[in-house]
C-alpha cells in the first residue's frame, strides 16, 4: 500500500543507480510539449516496472454482515446508556458496512443476516433518530428499512415509531392509517397471547392521541449542534448577470498580458456584497476519513449519511447526491477508491482523477478534438467566458514555461500511475456512447497521460480548499492570522478560478459544501480589479515568505500595495485609526494636514478642487459606529448573523475605508468580523467544548 511519494522515490533511486537522472531530466524541458514529457517517461522500463498503482486494501471498503452487526450492537448498547450522539454514530457505521441489496419483495418472509443487516441497522437509526427530535429522518429510516425487507413478524414497531413521527410533525390523518393498518394485522403475526394484548393496547392509546390535534412536545433542542451543517443555501448574488446568474452585475470579465483574464469591478462595489455564488466544476472529499463524515457528492458534513450501494467508505447527504454521486464522480472511482486512498494523492492529482474517471476515452477524444479546432487561428487568444465544461479545466494556466525540471517529472509520474487505473481499473473510461469496450492505442494512452499532466498543472495553481468552519459553544475557532476552518475536501471552479491574488485583497470566498461563494470586504471602485488571496494575507505573515510562498506554487512575485510598501503585521498596527488628508492620503494632525496645508472641518471644495470633508463631524460618526460595532461583534462570534448586524460591521468598514489611513487594527477587525458573519452562512460544524478537548 505504498504512497506514490514512496513510488516516486524508489523511481527516483533507480535512475541514479543506473547514472541517468540527467538524461532523463534532459526530456523534462519547458518548451517541451506535455504529451512528449509523458510519451518517454511512459516508454521507461523503470516507469513501468514501478510507477504502477499499489493493490490498496479492499478491506477498508468491504461490506459484510457480521461488521454491519457488530456497529449494531454497539449502537444499541450506547442507546440503552443514552448516549444518543454515539448511538447514531455507531449505528451509521453499521449502515455503511451493511450489504446493499437489490430491493425484495416485502412480501418475504424468509431472510438471513446478510439480506436482514440493512433494515435492521436503519430501523435501529429510526429509534435514536426519534428520540433525538429528528422526525421527518426518522421517517425516512423506516420507510428505507421497511423497503430493505425488514423482518414482517417485527414491523409493528416500526409502524408504531412511523405513526409517532406523524404525530408530532402535524400529520394525524396519514398516522390513523398506518395504526389501523398495523392493528388489522396483528392476527397474522406470531405474538402470543400477553405480547398481542401489549401491542394492541399501545396501538389502542395512540390512535386515541391521533384523534386530537398536535399537542405533543416539540423536538429537543439539546441536538441540534449534532445535526447542524449550515445553511440550506448560501446567499444569493446580489444583482446576477442575466446570462451569467453565477456572476454579479458589478463584476467583467478583462484581459491584460500581465494580469492575464481577470474579473474588474463595473461599478462602485460595497463591503459586503455577494459577488459569485458558483458551483464546482469537480469536487472531491479528502481520500481519508472524511470519506465517511462528508458527502462525496456535494462535500458536506452528513450527520444522517446515505451509504454507497457498493463500497463502505463513502457516504452522501441525500437521496438526490447518492443518485448524483453513484451516476457520477464516485461511481467511476468506487471500484479503485481503496488504492486511490493508498496512494495519498494530492489535491491537484485527486481532482485531475475523478475529472477524467467521470467521462470516456471516446468523449475525452472528441472534446479535445473541438477544442484544438477552436484554437485554430486565434494565436494566444484567452477563453473570455465562463463555461462549465472541460474547456475551462483545460485553459487553466498551469505556468508549465515557469516550472523547473523535477516539478514536470513528478507531474508525468503522477500520470503514469493514474493513467494505469484508468486504462486498466476503470471499464466504464473505457466504453464508447453505445456501453461497448473501446480499443485502446498507444496515442490513446497518450493522450490520457498528457491530459492529466495538464490538468495537475493547472489544478494546482487553482484548486481551492473545501473548508468547513468549526464553532464550539457558539464561538468560531481561529482569529487573525489563522487558518479558517478544516479542511475537508477540494474544488475547482470556473469564474472564480478568474480571480488574481493580493496580499491585501479586496474579496474573499467561503464554501457551502462544493458551492463557493465571494464576497466583498472592503470598497471596490469601477474599474478595479476582483482580488482574493491565495495564501497568508499581510496581516499575519511578513512579505518575504508570503512572496516566497507565492513564487513556490504559483510562479509570481507578487506586488499588491502590502508587498509594495512592506506593511506590518497585525499586531504591529495601530489600533486607533488616523484621519486621512483627502489629498495626499498621508495622517491629519488633528484636523489639519501639515503637507497639504488644508484644514478638514468642512464639506467644502478648495481651489485645487480637493474635495474636504468635515474631520470632527466625521470622527463622531466614527466613535458612534464603533460602539455599535463593538456590541454586533460579540453577537456575530457568539454565532448570530442578521441584515441588521451585518449593516452595523458594513457601515463602519465603509466610514474606515474612505476617511482613515491604512492600514489600521480596527479597519482589519471589522473586515475579520465580516468574515465571520459569511463563514457562519457556509458550512458549520458546532462541536461541544467536551468535543474539542
Amino acid at each position: 500500500m505504498a504512497p506514490f511519494t514512496e513510488l516516486y522515490a524508489k523511481f527516483r533511486g533507480m535512475l541514479q543507480e543506473s547514472w541517468q537522472t540527467s538524461e532523463v531530466m534532459a526530456h523534462f524541458e519547458p518548451t517541451s510539449t506535455l504529451d512528449t514529457m509523458f510519451r518517454y517517461l511512459w516508454l521507461r522500463p523503470e516507469a513501468q516496472q514501478v510507477l504502477v498503482p499499489p493493490p490498496g486494501n479492499s478491506r477498508i471498503s468491504r461490506k459484510g454482515a457480521i461488521e454491519s452487526e457488530k456497529f449494531r450492537n454497539e449502537g444499541n448498547r450506547l442507546y440503552r446508556e443514552r448516549k444518543l450522539e454515539q448511538a447514531l454514530l455507531a449505528y451509521n457505521y453499521s449502515i455503511l458496512a451493511a450489504p446493499h441489496l437489490a430491493t425484495r419483495d416485502s412480501a418475504l418472509a424468509d431472510s438471513t443476516p446478510e439480506q436482514e443487516s440493512l433494515a435492521l441497522a436503519y430501523a435501529n437509526r429510526s429509534a435514536v433518530l426519534y428520540e433525538m427530535g429528528q422526525y421527518e429522518s426518522a421517517l425516512a429510516d423506516i420507510q428505507r428499512s421497511l423497503t430493505c425487507g425488514y423482518p414482517p413478524p417485527r414491523r409493528h414497531r416500526l409502524h408504531e415509531r412511523q405513526a409517532k413521527c406523524l404525530h408530532i410533525l402535524g400529520r394525524g390523518q396519514e398516522a390513523k392509517t398506518i395504526l389501523a393498518e398495523t392493528m388489522s394485522m396483528l392476527s397474522s403475526l406470531s405474538l402470543n397471547e400477553k405480547e398481542a394484548a401489549t401491542v394492541k393496547s399501545s396501538l389502542t392509546k395512540l390512535q386515541a392521541k391521533c384523534e386530537t390535534s398536535s399537542d405533543s412536545t416539540p423536538a429537543t433542542h439539546q441536538y441540534e449542534q449534532v445535526f447542524y451543517t449550515g445553511p440550506a443555501q448560501p446567499p444569493p448574488v446580489s444583482s446576477p448577470q442575466p446570462d451569467v446568474p453565477c456572476l454579479s452585475d458589478a463584476l467583467r470579465i478583462h484581459y491584460t498580458p500581465i494580469r492575464g483574464r481577470h474579473l474588474v469591478a463595473s461599478r462602485d462595489i460595497q463591503p459586503g456584497e455577494v459577488l459569485v455564488v458558483e458551483e464546482a466544476l469537480a469536487a472531491v472529499v479528502k481520500l481519508d476519513s472524511t470519506l465517511r463524515s462528508h458527502c462525496s457528492h456535494c462535500l458536506r458534513r452528513c450527520p444522517v449519511p446515505l451509504p454507497c450501494p457498493s463500497c463502505s467508505l463513502v457516504v452522501f447527504c441525500s437521496e438526490d447526491c447518492l443518485h448524483a454521486g453513484v451516476d457520477g464522480g464516485h461511481g467511476a472511482e468506487c471500484r479503485v477508491l481503496a488504492v486511490l486512498v493508498a496512494l495519498q494523492l494530492d489535491p491537484a492529482a485527486a481532482l485531475a482523477h475523478r475529472i477524467l474517471a467521470s467521462t470516456t476515452l471516446t468523449d475525452l477524444r472528441n472534446t479535445l478534438a473541438t477544442i484544438q479546432h477552436e484554437g485554430c487561428g486565434r494565436g494566444t487568444r484567452p477563453m473570455m467566458q465562463v463555461a462549465h465544461d472541460y474547456r475551462t479545466l483545460y485553459h487553466l494556466e498551469g505556468h508549465t514555461t515557469a516550472r523547473p525540471e523535477c516539478q514536470l517529472q513528478e507531474a508525468a509520474a503522477v500520470a503514469c500511475v493514474l493513467t494505469h487505473i484508468l486504462i486498466e481499473q476503470c471499464p466504464t473510461f473505457l466504453k464508447d456512447q453505445n456501453g461497448h469496450p473501446v480499443t485502446v492505442t498507444q496515442e490513446d494512452i497518450v493522450l490520457v497521460g498528457g491530459q492529466i499532466m495538464r490538468l495537475i498543472l493547472g489544478l494546482e495553481c487553482n484548486v481551492h480548499g473545501t473548508k468547513e468552519i468549526v464553532v464550539s459553544n457558539g464561538e468560531e475557532e481561529g482569529n487573525i492570522g489563522k487558518n479558517r476552518g478544516q479542511e475537508v475536501g477540494w474544488s475547482v471552479y470556473s469564474a472564480l478560478s478568474l480571480v488574481n491574488h493580493s496580499c491585501v485583497p479586496n474579496t474573499l470566498t467561503t464554501s457551502l459544501g462544493s458551492t463557493k461563494f465571494l464576497y466583498s470586504v472592503s470598497i471596490i471602485p469601477q474599474g478595479a480589479e476582483i482580488t482574493d488571496s491565495y495564501g497568508e494575507r499581510y496581516v499575519s505573515h511578513r512579505r518575504t515568505d508570503r512572496r516566497a510562498a507565492l513564487q513556490q506554487h504559483y510562479f509570481f512575485c507578487c506586488s499588491c500595495a502590502a508587498c509594495q510598501a512592506d506593511w506590518p503585521l497585525f499586531h504591529e498596527l495601530p489600533m486607533k485609526p488616523s484621519m486621512r488628508c483627502p489629498s495626499c492620503c498621508q495622517a491629519l494632525n488633528g484636523f489639519t494636514c501639515r503637507i497639504c496645508d488644508l484644514v478638514c472641518t468642512t464639506d467644502a471644495m478648495t481651489e485645487a478642487g480637493v474635495q474636504l470633508y468635515d474631520a470632527p463631524k466625521t470622527q463622531v460618526q466614527m466613535n458612534k459606529y464603533w460602539a455599535e460595532y463593538i456590541k454586533a461583534s460579540v453577537q456575530i462570534n457568539n454565532g448570530k448573523v442578521s441584515p441588521s448586524l451585518m449593516g452595523i460591521v458594513v457601515n463602519l468598514l465603509m466610514l474606515l475605508d474612505k476617511y482613515t489611513v491604512h492600514p489600521n487594527q480596527a479597519y482589519v477587525s471589522a473586515q475579520e468580523t465580516l468574515m465571520t458573519c459569511f463563514d457562519l452562512m457556509g458550512s458549520v460544524h458546532l462541536v461541544s467544548k467536551t468535543t474539542c478537548k
